[in-house]
Protein backbone atom coordinates (compact mmCIF):
# COMPACT_ATOMS: atom_id res chain seq x y z
CA UNK A 1 0.00 0.00 0.00
CA UNK A 2 1.59 3.61 -1.10
CA UNK A 3 -0.03 6.51 0.54
CA UNK A 4 0.80 9.99 -1.65
CA UNK A 5 1.34 12.66 0.43
CA UNK A 6 -0.63 16.01 -0.99
CA UNK A 7 -0.07 18.94 0.89
CA UNK A 8 0.69 19.37 4.60
CA UNK A 9 -2.08 22.31 5.00
CA UNK A 10 -3.43 22.12 8.47
CA UNK A 11 -0.74 20.22 9.69
CA UNK A 12 1.81 21.36 12.20
CA UNK A 13 5.32 20.32 13.50
CA UNK A 14 5.01 18.74 16.80
CA UNK A 15 7.00 17.08 19.54
CA UNK A 16 5.89 13.31 20.31
CA UNK A 17 7.12 13.20 23.72
CA UNK A 18 7.37 9.97 25.05
CA UNK A 19 5.31 8.65 22.12
CA UNK A 20 8.74 8.91 19.85
CA UNK A 21 9.51 6.03 21.66
CA UNK A 22 9.41 2.47 19.65
CA UNK A 23 9.53 1.38 15.83
CA UNK A 24 8.37 3.48 12.45
CA UNK A 25 7.97 2.28 9.54
CA UNK A 26 8.00 4.20 5.93
CA UNK A 27 4.87 3.21 4.00
CA UNK A 28 4.92 6.11 1.95
CA UNK A 29 6.89 9.71 1.15
CA UNK A 30 6.84 12.77 -1.51
CA UNK A 31 9.15 15.99 -1.77
CA UNK A 32 7.56 17.90 0.10
CA UNK A 33 9.43 21.56 -1.08
CA UNK A 34 9.84 22.74 -3.83
CA UNK A 35 8.99 21.10 -6.32
CA UNK A 36 11.20 18.54 -8.37
CA UNK A 37 13.32 20.16 -11.44
CA UNK A 38 12.80 18.35 -14.29
CA UNK A 39 15.45 15.70 -14.73
CA UNK A 40 15.65 14.80 -11.45
CA UNK A 41 12.52 12.64 -10.84
CA UNK A 42 14.37 9.09 -11.18
CA UNK A 43 16.63 10.54 -8.48
CA UNK A 44 13.71 11.46 -6.40
CA UNK A 45 12.23 8.11 -6.98
CA UNK A 46 15.18 6.43 -6.12
CA UNK A 47 15.44 8.19 -2.51
CA UNK A 48 12.10 7.41 -2.06
CA UNK A 49 12.26 3.45 -2.65
CA UNK A 50 15.41 3.98 -0.50
CA UNK A 51 13.49 5.04 2.55
CA UNK A 52 10.47 2.83 1.57
CA UNK A 53 10.04 0.07 4.42
CA UNK A 54 12.97 1.53 6.10
CA UNK A 55 12.61 1.06 9.58
CA UNK A 56 13.02 4.03 12.75
CA UNK A 57 13.79 2.81 16.07
CA UNK A 58 13.57 5.12 18.86
CA UNK A 59 14.60 3.59 22.40
CA UNK A 60 13.39 4.98 25.55
CA UNK A 61 17.25 4.82 26.81
CA UNK A 62 17.59 7.51 23.34
CA UNK A 63 19.16 4.62 21.27
CA UNK A 64 18.55 4.93 17.58
CA UNK A 65 18.91 2.51 14.76
CA UNK A 66 18.06 3.25 11.72
CA UNK A 67 16.92 0.20 9.54
CA UNK A 68 17.25 0.51 5.92
CA UNK A 69 18.24 -0.94 2.38
CA UNK A 70 21.44 0.64 1.83
CA UNK A 71 24.21 -0.93 4.36
CA UNK A 72 25.96 2.84 3.96
CA UNK A 73 22.99 4.69 5.40
CA UNK A 74 22.04 2.29 8.38
CA UNK A 75 22.37 3.56 11.47
CA UNK A 76 22.98 1.38 14.40
CA UNK A 77 23.67 2.37 17.82
CA UNK A 78 22.89 5.79 17.77
CA UNK A 79 21.47 8.61 19.79
CA UNK A 80 18.14 10.64 19.65
CA UNK A 81 17.59 13.64 21.30
CA UNK A 82 14.85 16.70 21.02
CA UNK A 83 15.94 20.08 20.16
CA UNK A 84 13.27 22.38 21.06
CA UNK A 85 14.71 25.32 19.53
CA UNK A 86 14.74 23.57 15.91
CA UNK A 87 11.21 21.58 16.65
CA UNK A 88 13.20 18.00 15.49
CA UNK A 89 14.67 14.98 16.76
CA UNK A 90 18.75 15.14 16.31
CA UNK A 91 20.11 11.80 15.29
CA UNK A 92 24.08 11.18 16.01
CA UNK A 93 26.37 8.71 17.01
CA UNK A 94 26.60 7.33 20.67
CA UNK A 95 30.03 8.71 21.24
CA UNK A 96 28.98 11.97 20.44
CA UNK A 97 25.87 12.28 22.09
CA UNK A 98 27.07 14.88 24.84
CA UNK A 99 27.93 17.02 22.11
CA UNK A 100 25.36 19.20 20.49
CA UNK A 101 27.35 19.78 17.26
CA UNK A 102 27.77 16.38 15.40
CA UNK A 103 24.35 15.26 13.71
CA UNK A 104 23.71 12.21 11.17
CA UNK A 105 20.20 13.65 10.47
CA UNK A 106 17.65 15.50 11.51
CA UNK A 107 13.58 14.27 11.76
CA UNK A 108 11.06 16.73 12.14
CA UNK A 109 7.94 15.51 12.78
CA UNK A 110 4.65 16.50 11.80
CA UNK A 111 1.16 15.18 12.00
CA UNK A 112 -2.16 15.61 9.83
CA UNK A 113 -4.94 13.82 11.47
CA UNK A 114 -4.08 10.23 11.94
CA UNK A 115 -0.90 10.52 10.04
CA UNK A 116 2.74 11.04 11.19
CA UNK A 117 5.53 12.40 9.00
CA UNK A 118 9.24 12.36 9.26
CA UNK A 119 10.85 15.47 7.32
CA UNK A 120 13.83 14.73 6.05
CA UNK A 121 16.19 17.04 4.33
CA UNK A 122 17.89 15.09 1.56
CA UNK A 123 20.49 18.08 0.23
CA UNK A 124 23.64 15.58 0.72
CA UNK A 125 22.06 13.14 -1.80
CA UNK A 126 20.21 15.09 -4.11
CA UNK A 127 21.70 17.90 -6.38
CA UNK A 128 19.41 20.42 -5.23
CA UNK A 129 17.92 21.26 -1.80
CA UNK A 130 14.91 18.99 -0.78
CA UNK A 131 13.10 18.29 2.26
CA UNK A 132 11.34 14.94 2.26
CA UNK A 133 8.12 14.16 4.15
CA UNK A 134 7.92 10.47 4.71
CA UNK A 135 4.65 8.99 6.37
CA UNK A 136 5.52 6.56 8.98
CA UNK A 137 3.09 4.11 11.30
CA UNK A 138 4.39 2.73 14.71
CA UNK A 139 4.53 -0.87 14.57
Amino acid sequence: MFFVLLAFTGSAQVSLGNDIVGRWQVVGGEIQTPKAPKGQTSQIEAYKQMFLHSIFVFKSDNNFNLDIQIDELKIQNGHWKYNAASNSYQIQQWADKEKNNSFLMEIVVKKEGDNVYFILPVDELLPAKFKFAFLVKKI
